[in-house]
């Protein structure tokens, strides 16, 4: 697991109008704002688009299974924006639905807007990430600035296992007051010997 963290910087709202691509749009928007960093959500309907919704068979590295869908489809999704070796580098995901139908996926290429799109973006400053080509997925994946630490303070293995822990006359005091039976049942399950 990797990580990073920043703070929010600017916050846009961006309409998007009918026939206008969402994709070359928010890329524009994106590239004059010079927005290295953030994220979007967005909401409306599409007319038509492009989308990966999955892999062909759930092999690395993947093939991706495209699907185009047009005639008017709800949508709402996000997406991320990451400094690439080319400038921002964007990443959809949506679900789009019409009558009943739905599809989730990656959007690509193409998301011709039908009526409109809104979308906020939320700009993030001070983070270590960009995106970079991963040879053994074939895919682009983000790189954050720090690795997580894997293991969690305060397990059972940071306990001396010769420690034994103290009971307070406080805690005796509390089982006696609790009802029939349920002393009994901590009592079995904390170890404790009968009060």
């Amino acid at each position: 697991m990797q990580y990073t963290e920043g703070q929010l910087g600017r916050v846009f709202v961006v309409r998007i109008d009918n026939g206008e691509d969402m994709l070359i749009s928010l890329r524009q928007f994106i590239d004059d704002k010079v927005i290295q960093a953030g994220s979007i959500f967005f909401l409306g309907a599409l007319m038509n688009g492009r989308m990966v919704t999955g892999p062909e068979e759930p092999v690395i590295p993947p093939v991706p299974h495209f699907v185009m869908f047009e005639g008017g489809w709800e949508v709402f999704g996000i997406g991320t924006i990451y400094p690439g070796e080319d400038g921002p580098h964007i990443h959809y995901h949506a679900s789009v639905g019409r009558s009943g139908h739905a599809l989730t996926g990656c959007i690509r290429e193409k998301a011709i807007t039908y009526l409109v799109i809104e979308a906020i973006i939320f700009e993030f400053t001070g983070l270590s990430a960009r995106r970079e080509f991963d040879e053994k997925t074939q895919v682009h994946l983000p790189v954050l600035g720090k690795e997580a630490d894997t293991s969690s303070p305060g397990t059972i293995d940071d306990v001396d296992s010769d420690e034994s822990i103290e009971e307070s006359p406080h805690d005796e005091e509390q089982t006696d007051e609790l009802p029939d039976g349920l002393a009994d049942i901590i009592r079995d399950l904390t170890g404790r010997s009968s009060l």
